[in-house]
Parts: C-alpha cells; structure tokens; sequence
C-alpha cells in the first residue's frame, strides 16, 4: 500500500512533535503529502462573557496566532527540504471527533501521532486522542509513545 496523505496531529507540545521525523521519513519514502493538523480548543462558550470582561479574547487570540505561526516554521524548514506539506487548523471542542472527520473527510491515509503515554486512572479519567483516533478512522495510525526518561 502505498501513503499519498499523511496527517500529523501536532497540538504545540514536545510530546506530539516526536512523530514529526517519524511521518517524515514515511511521507519521503512514499513521495506523499504532509499535512500538519491543529486542533484548537477555544475556551468554552459558558465563559465568553468573562473572558472578555477580563480583556483575555486578545490573549486568546495571540494563541490561536502563535500556533499557526508554529505550523508555517515547521512548513518551511520541510518545504525547504522539498517535500509537498500543507497545515490545516480546525478550531472547535471535541479533539479526537474532529481529528476522525478531518481523516475520514480528506481521504488521508495514514495518521502518525504521539500518545502521551498515560496509563490506568489518568487514562480512564482524561481518555486517549490516540485511541479514540484509533477506533474513529479506518486508516492505520502509526502511534508514537514518549521516550522514556533515562535513570
């Protein structure tokens, strides 16, 4: 089977970044597209007037600028090493829902992502994106688990 899109849900931390050299090689290997996926979470609905009482919609509005600036870096340094990337950000409540239709809507073909690793009771109580992803799209997920920190 050969990948035409691959998509990278990146969400600004360290940890989801360490699948980027992952579906880079992959998107090379298969001469396919990179795409580079931002799901931002705006604060919820219920809080909007105090948010903006407070004078946080600018604060808001510089993280929602701050994170597109982080994707177009990331585009160019790859773009510079010749490869086909775009960056899609999605705005909205429900991070794994709508990593799923973004994939199942754009006919990606492979989802590269980290898992934060959680286990046991942090994981019941905060759930996965990943396996949510995992049991949402009928495309393979390449899952790409934190280092762990040496002793």
């Amino acid at each position: 089977m050969r990948y035409k899109k691959i998509v990278v849900p990146l969400d600004g931390s360290g940890w989801a970044a360490r699948a980027l050299p992952h579906a880079v090689d992959l998107a090379r290997a298969n001469e396919a597209e990179l795409i580079l996926l931002h799901v931002f979470v705006p604060p919820g609905i219920e809080y909007t007037d105090q948010i903006a009482l407070a004078g946080q919609d600018g604060q808001i509005q510089q993280l929602r600028e701050s994170m597109k600036q982080y994707l177009i870096g990331l585009r160019t340094e790859l773009r510079d090493e010749s490869m086909t990337v775009r960056t899609q950000v999605i705005e909205g409540y429900s991070v794994a829902s709508l990593i799923c239709d973004y994939v199942n809507e754009e006919g990606i073909d492979l989802v590269v992502m980290s898992s934060h690793g959680r286990t046991g009771l942090a994981r019941f109580l905060f759930g996965s994106v990943a396996s949510k992803v995992m049991e949402g799209v009928k495309v393979p997920v390449l899952l790409i688990h934190p280092d762990k920190e040496e002793t």
